[in-house]
C-alpha cells in the first residue's frame, strides 16, 4: 500500500515504516477490532478526542467540587445554628 503522493511521509511504502503497526481500534458502534495504520495517523485522529474528554472531566470536577464547597459550607452553617440554639432547647 503505497502513501497518497500529495502527502509527505517518512517511508515510501507503509509496510517498510516503523510506525505503521497494528491499532487496536474502537468504531462508533463499539466493535473492536484490529487494523494496521500510521501511528502518525491515529495520533492525528485522536488527540482531539482525548482533549475534549480532558476538558469534560475537568468540567465535571469543578461542577463537583462547587457542588461539594457548597454542601460543606451548608453543613457547617447548619451545625452552628444547631450549637447556638440546642442549650436554649435543652431549659
Amino acid at each position: 500500500m503505497f502513501r497518497d503522493i500529495k502527502k509527505k511521509c517518512i517511508a515510501r511504502k507503509c509496510e517498510d515504516c516503523q510506525f505503521y503497526m497494528s491499532w487496536d481500534m474502537v468504531n462508533n458502534e463499539g466493535l473492536r477490532k484490529t487494523n494496521k495504520r500510521c501511528g502518525f495517523e491515529v495520533l492525528f485522529e485522536e488527540i482531539p478526542r482525548i482533549r475534549g474528554s480532558i476538558d469534560g472531566c475537568q468540567q465535571a470536577t469543578n461542577e463537583t467540587y462547587n457542588k461539594v464547597d457548597c454542601y460543606g459550607k451548608a453543613s457547617i452553617e447548619t451545625l452552628r445554628v444547631i450549637d447556638k440554639n440546642l442549650p436554649k432547647l435543652l431549659r
